[in-house]
């Protein structure tokens, strides 16, 4: 927010016994700034459960999830974004990736979690 006052003041003097007459002007210039409300720090995403993680060929693999917290906004945790190629039905390692941003834009570090797919006995 930018607030600007400008005001002037004039006025008009004489005196007779001297025959002086004279014009002062005064200008006064108030500018105030607002603060610019900071944009704060990037929220913090938090994995839950084990990193890395395992599960075997042809079972279901299910994400343990992860929450993401923000000074300013709270919980962020249902607007995280995983991007996940968890293939079950190929052995590798895999990564998880978990991404989220706060109503400011700031990005919160992306955490990621890797995988292995393997076949167990």
């Amino acid at each position: 927010m930018h607030l600007f006052f400008y005001f002037c003041i004039c006025f008009y003097a004489s005196h007779a016994m001297k025959q002086f007459t004279g014009i002062l002007l005064v200008t006064i210039f108030v500018v105030l700034y607002g603060c610019k409300k900071e944009n704060g720090n990037a929220p913090v995403i938090t994995l839950l459960g084990k990193n890395p993680a395992k599960s075997g060929v042809g079972y279901p693999y299910v994400d343990a999830g992860a929450t993401a917290m923000d000074n300013e906004d709270g919980d962020l945790t249902s607007k995280i974004v995983i991007t996940d190629n968890v293939n079950t039905s190929t052995p590798g390692n895999y990564t998880v990736k978990y991404n989220v941003s706060d109503k400011d834009g700031n990005q919160a570090p992306e955490i990621t979690r890797e995988v292995t797919i393997a076949y167990y006995k």
